[in-house]
């Protein structure tokens, strides 16, 4: 099991003066002392026009940021936005390749195509053409790394005359690809390719969790993978830890709700009426399923059953296991979010790397540096 850290770069609104500037190096410091705890990983998103959701429209620049206050976590890139209408994959491809040179061959590439009107209509990009688009960037981007020479390509939204392409990353053949996922159909569509998982569905128990995973290990097995294959899963889960549960519960269930709010402003909108897309109809279903339970169910409901990781370091421990047991590979932890100090956020961080992840297999494993496949 690997641990990573998540950052969205939520602003409280209104902001004020120097609040975006204090989110940044607030999450910059507390990466520098997971990188020193032991954690593996560090994701950041990409998100437009989501001011009450998340500040995070360059991640590239601020993981830029990250990799030259570190050592040995790894880079997540992710979930890029590669339709076309978001990043030309020429872009998207030479930016993650020099972030992978900078972080001495430390990038995980993670992609998306974005469900939010928001940003889909912000970037004229229809709605039904969005999964297309994806599709043809991450067939595109691994063969764009892995070509000698100069490449041509004509798609349906992507030409490129006959071209090199530099540079390339330092990982060989490429760094490591996911796919983000939150429908059912989505998790298989990144078997089919050979992508592994990032899993954002926020409010799912670990039950339906494994159901998705076997249907994405089904599809694995006979995949016709766009690059090298990884068959990792890893779930994203709103985390805090402290001493009590009692003391987790009160400083985090304020800041939680309001983010599973935003959450569902922005994500689950599709069930509010109007014509549905094709690809949308399970986001129309989750939104109405959602709402009804918004109005009953507790925050205790959602520690019980796994769906945030809240309490103390046994209490959570009790709650990864059973994510462990049904195929997730990686957690990654939410914990800066607007009403959490920073204080608040970094005692979270290091009693998690102290007191969770050592009873996890593969955390002896994480003294070491990982190994990366440089060229030469």
């Amino acid at each position: 099991m690997d641990f990573g850290l998540m950052y969205e770069l939520g602003v409280a609104q209104p902001a004020g003066a120097g609040a975006e500037h204090e989110v940044f190096w607030n999450a910059l410091e507390q990466v520098a002392e997971a990188d020193r705890l032991g954690y593996t990983h560090v994701w950041a998103v990409e998100h437009h026009f989501l001011q009450e959701y998340s500040h995070s429209s360059a991640p590239e620049v601020w993981l830029a940021a990250v990799a030259q206050h570190t050592e040995r976590i790894r880079i997540g890139h992710g979930v890029v936005q590669v339709p076309a209408g978001f990043n030309h994959p020429v872009r998207t491809a030479e930016r993650a390749a020099a972030l992978d040179i900078m972080s001495n061959g430390r990038l995980e590439f993670g992609t998306g195509r974005s469900i939010t009107k928001e940003e889909l209509e912000g970037f004229g990009i229809p709605v039904e053409d969005s999964r297309p688009m994806w599709r043809e960037a991450v067939e595109l981007i691994p063969r764009i790394w892995t070509t000698d020479g100069p490449i041509e390509f004509n798609g349906k939204y992507t030409t490129i005359p006959n071209r090199p392409i530099v540079p390339k990353p330092l990982q060989k053949p490429h760094p490591p690809l996911w796919s983000a996922a939150t429908s059912p159909p989505s998790y298989a569509l990144a078997g089919e390719l050979g992508m592994g998982v990032l899993g954002f569905a926020t409010g799912i128990t670990p039950d339906v969790i494994g159901r998705r995973i076997a249907e994405y290990k089904e599809a694995l097995s006979r995949a016709t993978p766009v690059g090298a294959i990884n068959d990792n899963v890893a779930t994203f889960m709103l985390t805090f830890c402290a001493e009590s549960d009692a003391e987790a519960r009160q400083i985090a269930e304020g800041p939680f709700a309001a983010y599973l709010d935003h959450t569902m402003e922005y994500f689950l909108h599709w069930g509010r009426g109007g014509e549905l897309p094709p690809g949308y109809e399970w986001y129309a279903e989750a939104s109405q399923h959602s709402a009804k339970l918004a109005d009953h169910m507790k925050f205790d409901f959602l520690i019980e059953n796994g769906v945030v990781l809240v309490g103390t370091p046994d209490t959570i421990c009790t709650n990864i296991k059973r994510f462990e047991d049904v195929g997730v590979t990686q957690i990654i932890c939410g914990t800066q979010y607007p009403g959490i100090t920073q204080d608040q956020a970094l005692s979270s961080i290091r009693m998690f790397a102290q007191e969770v992840i050592p009873n996890f297999a593969g955390a002896d494993a994480r003294t070491g540096s990982e190994e990366v496949i440089h060229a030469g």
